[in-house]
């Protein structure tokens, strides 16, 4: 008997337990907003052809993740007509320009050093990439 009535009590103590655990209702999500943690890649339209005028075929690209305000600016043209200080004025234009918009006050902190590649395209056409990282932070 004492059995049974410790295995009811066991029981009824599992049951009260798993119920008791609820799930978050509108207000609970209103008060926990959720955190934007992924990496926003964005195409730039190429108005910035006055930093750049000799490299033809320019490609800009941004990723921003906002959760570690790290930013890596991608800028492609084709290898011939690739001038790294134009390269260089056209990413601090596109760094510039994203600081106004999403307000940073601060200048960014380089995270890694600039690197500059050569490659194929799937056309076979020589290609050539600047990269830079950057963090921003406003504390």
């Amino acid at each position: 008997m004492k059995k049974i009535l410790s295995l009811c009590a066991c029981a009824l103590l599992a049951v009260s337990l798993a119920t008791a655990q609820s799930t978050p209702t509108s207000v609970e999500e209103d008060k926990n907003p959720k955190v934007d943690i992924s990496t926003q890649v964005r195409q730039i339209e190429d108005k910035y052809a006055e930093f750049h005028p000799t490299a033809s075929i320019v490609t800009l690209e941004l990723e921003y993740t906002p959760l570690t305000g790290e930013v890596i600016v991608n800028y492609t043209c084709l290898a011939a007509s690739y001038d790294q200080g134009e390269a260089m004025n056209t990413i601090d234009a596109i760094l510039e320009e994203f600081a106004q918009e999403n307000q940073f006050l601060k200048k960014p902190v380089y995270v890694r050093k600039d690197r500059q590649r050569y490659f194929k395209d799937a056309r076979n056409i020589r290609m050539a990439s600047c990269r830079r990282w950057v963090r921003f932070d406003n504390r």
